[in-house]
Formats: C-alpha cells, sequence, structure tokens
C-alpha cells in the first residue's frame, strides 16, 4: 500500500513538473503581476533587497527538484538512493532540449536551470539516503546468527 501511495504522489508531481516547464508560459497574467509587485515591494526595503527574480527563480527551480531526488530513492532499496539525482539531472536536460527545441519563442534554456534543479535532486536523495533508518535484515525464526571467526 505504501508503494502504491509513492507511485502515485510520484505521478502527480512529475504531472506538476511537466505543466510547470513544458508549457509556452511559465506565468498567468494574474501570477506575473503578483509577482513583481512582490519583488518591487521587497526592492523598497533594504532589509529585503537582496530577494530578486533572479534569486526567487533559482530558489524555486531547487524547491521544485527536491522531490524529484526523494521519490526515486523512497521507492528503491536503500542503496540506490543516488538514482534521483540521476533522475533529476536526466529530467532536466529533457525539459532545457524541449524548451529550447520547441518553446523558444516563449522560454529559453537556461544552464542555470540545469545546475539548480540537479541540486534540488541531490538535496532530496541525500536527505532520504540520511533520513531513512537502515533496515536489518530479518532472519528466518529459529535461525542461530553466525559465530565471529576470529
Amino acid at each position: 500500500m505504501r508503494r502504491a501511495v509513492l507511485l502515485l504522489l510520484t505521478l502527480v508531481y512529475l504531472a506538476g513538473v511537466a505543466w510547470m516547464t513544458l508549457r509556452p508560459s511559465v506565468y498567468g497574467p494574474g501570477t506575473t503581476e503578483l509577482l513583481w509587485r512582490a519583488l518591487d515591494l521587497f526592492a523598497r526595503h533594504d532589509e529585503t533587497s537582496w530577494i530578486t527574480f533572479a534569486r526567487v527563480e533559482a530558489a524555486a527551480n531547487v524547491a521544485m527538484f527536491v522531490p524529484m531526488g526523494m521519490f526515486p530513492a523512497l521507492l528503491l532499496p536503500r542503496r540506490f538512493w543516488w538514482v534521483g539525482i540521476v533522475v533529476g539531472f536526466a529530467a532536466t536536460v529533457g525539459i532545457e532540449w524541449y524548451q529550447a527545441a520547441y518553446l523558444s519563442a516563449t522560454r529559453f534554456s537556461d544552464p542555470q536551470d540545469l545546475v539548480m534543479n540537479t541540486l534540488g535532486a541531490v538535496i532530496g536523495a541525500v536527505f532520504v539516503g540520511l533520513a531513512l533508518p537502515r533496515r536489518r535484515r530479518r532472519r528466518p525464526a529459529g535461525a542461530r546468527s553466525a559465530a565471529p571467526v576470529w
């Protein structure tokens, strides 16, 4: 049951990533206006003037790809925790290629996306790799543990 729920969440997540990255425009008119108003508000204050569009976009790319690293690490045996990093990198290469090939009129491929998305996948995979407890091998009932050989 746990695996089925994880698989369903993974598919929903992947659909969301596809929706965000493979359409001609990331933002709708209302979203764009809200984003620029917030950035303008941040720019007016010294304490928050460091919050720029480039930084928000980079942080959003990292955050969006943390689950890309987590889901494979949760679905596969623990020793394959690193597969999420490969999946995140490969997905980003595919997304950037698609944007360059088919959406070049409205979107552009950016090498920083490759770095930030992969960083997000690394964070997700490493988090799961470190956070999951190591599973002990179960011995059949009545089996004795082997004595150490000195």
